[in-house]
């Protein structure tokens, strides 16, 4: 098989793209609630600083700037999990519409897996597959890395999917696929 030209394209089904969902958007959601917070927090603290007069003292302003931030971790920390996951809902909701379903695929390359959904895309080089396991209905791909996810694709059912090409491909290529 030739890596070079490797190149197969999944759209998933609806209990792929539920499973993709819990795994890796609630992760993404929280971590773009993380990343947006603390904007805001360096915003507030870099406007504050601005408007100091010449008079008001420097350690006045770091103090004040301490209190802010410790206040803002601690409340974020405890919030952080019910808003991202409110968040991550509500935008569940919004795109439960049939028009949003095919826009969930999976791509393999000879260097990537890409995942491409409406809430977000991700990427993972093959070296970072740790273990692949094919069962009667899933091909499970465990990556290692901050939050290992699971990518499962289904084999049930799907003649038009290139399976045996995908198998061949990570079985030579990637790790051995231990069968169950």
């Amino acid at each position: 098989m030739n890596t070079t030209n490797f190149l197969l394209e999944f759209e998933l089904n609806i209990s792929e793209i539920r499973k993709l969902n819990k795994m890796y958007f609630e992760h993404l959601f929280r971590d773009r609630f993380i990343f947006i917070s603390l904007f805001f927090l360096l915003v507030l603290i870099f406007f504050d600083f601005a408007y100091i007069n010449e008079d008001q003292d420097i350690s006045a302003w770091l103090i004040r700037s301490l209190a802010l931030i410790v206040f803002f971790v601690v409340i974020e920390y405890s919030f952080i999990n019910t808003i991202s996951k409110i968040g991550f809902q509500l935008t569940k909701r919004f795109l439960k519409s049939d028009r949003f379903h095919n826009r969930y695929k999976i791509t393999f390359t000879s260097l990537e897996i890409f995942v491409k959904s409406p809430l977000g895309e991700l990427t993972h080089k093959w070296t970072s597959i740790e273990k692949a396991i094919l069962t009667k209905n899933f091909l499970f791909l465990y990556v290692r890395g901050r939050n290992n996810y699971i990518i499962s694709i289904s084999n049930k059912d799907y003649d038009f999917r290139k399976m045996e090409e995908l198998l061949a491909f990570v079985e030579k290529n990637v790790t051995h696929i231990i069968k169950v």
